[in-house]
């Protein structure tokens, strides 16, 4: 019998050996201790330990081949379930990194809670997170979902290995739930509203939204969010 699964993937297919140009962006040029979780091949580290010379660069990840990869581009490449980690499993000092990067990785854990509060304890006093989080408050999948569709795919929104799913609101409770404050965050808008006029109405597939703000806009036609944090004082937990 043969049947269709969006989680068969060939190696290459689920690491794109590409540095993220919009995560390289948003680090801060003053870090000089990062720690990347889901590192894949280590393409983003390497480009950003070519532009920011003598960057101590660690990164995580689970896939042998993508690790071996790594090892040749980063400092240090260690591999870790994120799942079953806590912070005495981890070879390293409290308070010893600038900056925390999780690019698409938390929307993959079962427990992204959890593994952004124990990082945290890595991270020196004031340092930052920098995060890229898919929205699930996106119009498009809000149209599929009313017309009764779910259907996981490869990539995408609907990526097969998704475990959890956020909107901008549970991100922030994600953020302050974990000791973090918001600095920045950018969306990647997959429509122009520069020229729309606000309040409007949208209508796509037989969905139909009234009176739809600027702010409220946005947020639908946000594809993903990147967020850069700073951590807080309190060490107080809460969340799921």
């Amino acid at each position: 019998m043969n049947y269709y699964s969006p989680l068969t993937y060939t190696h290459e297919e689920k690491y794109d050996d590409k540095p993220r140009a919009d995560i390289i962006r948003l680090v801060p040029e003053d870090c000089r201790r990062i720690l990347e979780i889901g590192c894949g091949t280590g393409a983003t580290g390497s480009a950003l330990k070519e532009r920011q010379p003598g960057l101590f660069y660690v990164g995580l990840e689970i896939d042998d081949r993508a690790v071996a990869i790594a090892q040749t581009r980063l400092d240090r490449v260690l591999k870790v379930d994120l799942g079953k980690m806590d912070r005495l499993s981890l070879p390293f000092e409290p308070e010893s990194f600038d900056l925390l990067i999780a690019a698409d990785v938390l929307e993959h854990l079962y427990d992204p809670w959890r593994v952004l509060y124990v990082l945290r304890g890595f991270l020196k006093k004031k340092g930052k997170v920098l995060l890229s989080i898919p929205n699930t408050q996106n119009i498009y999948l809000i149209a599929q979902l009313v017309m009764g569709h779910w259907t996981y795919q490869k990539y995408g929104l609907l990526d097969a290995t998704h475990i959890r799913f956020f909107t901008w609101k549970e991100i922030e409770r994600l953020l302050t739930g974990t000791g973090f404050r918001l600095i920045l965050c950018q969306k990647q808008l997959q429509a122009d509203l520069t020229d729309k006029t606000f309040p409007l109405d949208l209508s796509i597939a037989n969905l139909v939204l009234r009176q739809v703000d600027r702010e409220e806009a946005e947020r639908l036609f946000t594809f993903q969010y990147l967020v850069l944090a700073e951590k807080t004082e309190s060490e107080e937990r809460s969340g799921p």
